[in-house]
């Protein structure tokens, strides 16, 4: 689970193949609705959290307040909305045809670089009260990507790379923050790892612009929904939002290079590769590639590679703990020399 602050991003490996989707991070308190059909597509998106129900995802967006956005505080994984987002992901994995079940599953799900090492104890205790039968595991943001190219999609060390006398840095610009951090031959660096703000002041820059521009404001929700797909609606017709996009993301590529050039600059020469990922990559990848000549932008969708890379992760753990299970059956059954 990438439980990221403008979507959550969720990849599944089970028994019948892999699976993925993405929602909205966004989850209200629960109101009734008046309209028979509307409850019923509601009940679909609704969790409840120590006693209270919520809308998460489409719901939540359509049933909650305009400027409805989860998550925008350092402490938001404490957040009842956060558990409601986290439920959220799971009752949609149950609702598929394969009804896929947290229970007795490997759950991995991340924090941002700056907040890692604080906040980890508490996201596992969180974790483990919301999925009380599964294995959880708590990394941060960058790893996610890394493991998109250590690891194979069945969690396999990949035939690509050497990563024991390998070294790669990872540039992740989510939402909420940009997370940097650097694997030196398997190991995670702290010094090179840390956070700067992410996408969030592009989108707010974008919202002032339209408002000084149009006469009205753009919802926080509408806003990031359509950076994704390139228009928004205006009275029946479609807006190219790219002129305010080009605009606002001069200040952003400031912001996401200054704090490269704190954290990446002095051991930039000595990487492999720099991998660039998130929902922010398309647009800051220019800037970095014309930094570091050695950056790569994350395959596919790089909005999905941190979920990708947790679920890789995942598959690993899942693989080394069944390696481990055939080794003491093995040893159960060796008769005991005389």
């Amino acid at each position: 689970l990438d439980v990221g602050h403008s979507a959550v991003k969720v990849v599944a490996d089970t028994p019948s193949g892999r699976h993925q989707f993405i929602f909205p991070s966004v989850a209200t308190l629960a109101i009734e609705l008046s309209e028979p059909g509307a409850r019923e597509a509601a009940a679909r998106e609704t969790v409840v959290v120590d006693g209270k129900s919520f809308f998460f995802g489409h719901t939540a967006v359509s049933q909650g307040t305009p400027d409805a956005e989860s998550g925008m505080n350092e402490n938001w994984v404490t957040a009842p909305e956060y558990s409601a987002l986290v439920l959220g992901a799971f009752l949609k994995l149950q609702q598929m045809p394969e009804r896929i079940s947290p229970e007795g599953s490997i759950v991995v799900v991340g924090l941002p670089s700056k907040f890692f090492s604080q906040q980890r104890p508490i996201l596992s205790a969180i974790m483990k009260k919301l999925a009380p039968h599964s294995k959880i595991l708590v990394l941060p943001q960058p790893l996610g990507p890394f493991n998109c190219i250590q690891l194979d999609a069945d969690g396999k060390e990949s035939t690509n790379h050497n990563m024991s006398n390998e070294a790669w840095g990872v540039i992740e610009i989510g939402h909420f923050t940009t997370d940097f951090g650097v694997v030196r031959e398997g190991n995670w660096i702290d010094k090179n790892s840390g956070s700067c703000p992410g996408g969030h002041v592009l989108v707010e820059r974008v919202v002032n612009r339209i408002k000084e521009d149009r006469g009205y404001t753009l919802p926080l929700v509408e806003a990031t929904k359509a950076i994704a797909q390139g228009s928004f609606k205006e009275y029946g017709n479609q807006v190219s939002i790219k002129p305010y996009v080009d605009e606002a993301a001069t200040h952003l590529i400031t912001v996401v290079i200054n704090k490269a050039n704190q954290l990446l600059d002095a051991d930039a020469r000595t990487l492999d590769g720099i991998v660039v990922a998130g929902g922010g990559a398309s647009i800051i990848y220019p800037a970095i590639a014309s930094k570091y000549p050695h950056a790569v932008i994350a395959a596919g969708d790089p909005r999905m590679t941190v979920a990708e890379g947790f679920c890789r992760f995942g598959c690993a753990a899942r693989n080394d703990m069944k390696v481990r299970a055939e080794r003491q059956a093995k040893i159960a059954v060796t008769p005991t020399a005389a």
